[in-house]
């Protein structure tokens, strides 16, 4: 589960990530989808969208009061009869996130052309709260789910689920142009806790930082504090989960933004290691200060100095996948290696240990 900005939100890097993923330990589907997400590329092997009556809520000023976003930051909204929001697919699992509240309408859900329901679900409520509802179809290949509102009621759709019931890698993305981190503080806490109860991550992905180096009021401390009061709730949230922090990219469109970068990056690192979360760094992976000039330059960032071309972040998601791997080698190798110093006796677990930090610290070995 990936969270960040619109590095994020194209589902480009995310996307080569996800394939690399289900290439080495199975697909387990497209995991969750927002119908019609202007900020999103379109996902591999899906096919999604919505009827002309939604209207995209979450950005361009239209935010409701009761923050209710999370996790994608955005919402299909409408108060019409007979709009359509759908996805299609190959999977057997889905979920359908929405929000119940004062005023809400009716909605059906269809699988194939065919109501699920026994009836109508009313998303009615005294106080806005998060609603969902799961189906299981009984094989694993394609189908057409699809909410239908059915008067002129209020709905507001958070996204639909789709999955394989079978061991796999789902990734899910949720990325807004423009956004920062602290987005994540302003969205509605329960309900965000809600979707990541039932989603149960294993890996929680934050990738901000590139609109940050350029805000006037930016500051090391504001930020490093920033960063653990979200790990914080994160790791409460979400408490099996494992947490990384992803470094943003160099920027030469803006001097202060460029000169500010190493100190964004460093208050990530900071953050992460006593927030118990990882770091990976982007910005030196693609060759520090200045390179993203000569990124520009050999076609893989864009004119824009901000954002990469498509084998751009091809060539990111390659350089974070690699590393990704490598360390959870190491890692898995130390756990093996640790399980078994603890059964040796006192006088041979010492060497043992400083044998281990000779290692870790030539992790090519």
């Amino acid at each position: 589960m990936q969270f960040g900005d619109s590095h994020t939100a194209a589902d480009i890097l995310t996307a080569e990530i996800r394939r690399r993923f289900q290439e080495d330990f199975g697909g387990g589907g497209p995991g969750y989808i927002v119908p019609r997400n202007p900020m999103s590329t379109r996902r591999r092997r899906v096919l999604s969208g919505a009827s002309s009556g939604w209207i995209v809520e979450g950005i361009g000023g239209r935010v409701a009061s009761d923050g209710i976003y999370a996790p994608a930051g955005i919402a299909l909204g409408t108060s019409l009869p007979n709009e359509t929001a759908w996805l299609q697919t190959a999977a057997n699992h889905f979920e359908i996130y929405f929000v119940r509240q004062p005023g809400g309408g009716r909605i059906d859900v269809l699988v194939d052309g065919a109501s699920v329901l026994e009836a109508p679900l009313s998303l009615a409520s005294r106080l806005p709260r998060l609603g969902q509802f799961f189906y299981d179809a009984p094989a694993a290949e394609t189908h057409r789910v699809e909410v239908r509102t059915l008067d002129s009621g209020k709905v507001r759709l958070l996204g639909i689920v789709a999955e394989r019931i079978n061991p796999g890698i789902v990734y899910d993305v949720f990325g807004v142009n423009g956004a920062r981190a602290a987005r994540l503080l302003r969205w509605n806490a329960a309900a965000f806790a809600g979707v990541l109860v039932q989603r149960k991550p294993d890996l929680i992905i934050l990738a901000f930082g590139t609109n940050e180096a350029a805000d006037a009021d930016w500051t090391f401390a504001d930020y490093r504090q920033l960063l653990a009061g979200i790990l914080r709730r994160l790791h409460a949230t979400a408490p099996r989960a494992s947490i990384l922090i992803y470094g943003p990219p160099d920027r030469a469109d803006l001097p202060l933004a460029a000169k500010r970068m190493p100190g964004v990056i460093e208050a990530e690192r900071r953050a992460a290691f006593e927030g118990n979360a990882a770091f990976w760094s982007s910005y030196d992976a693609m060759g520090g200060p200045g390179s993203m000039k000569a990124w520009v330059a050999r076609g893989l960032g864009q004119a824009d100095r901000v954002h990469f071309t498509s084998a751009g972040y091809v060539r990111l998601a390659d350089l974070f996948y690699q590393d990704l791997m490598r360390a959870s080698a190491v890692s898995r190798f130390e756990f093996r290696v640790r399980s078994l110093v603890s059964r040796l006796p006192i006088s041979e677990k010492v060497d043992c240990a400083s044998d281990l930090a000779d290692l870790n610290s030539k992790p090519e070995t």
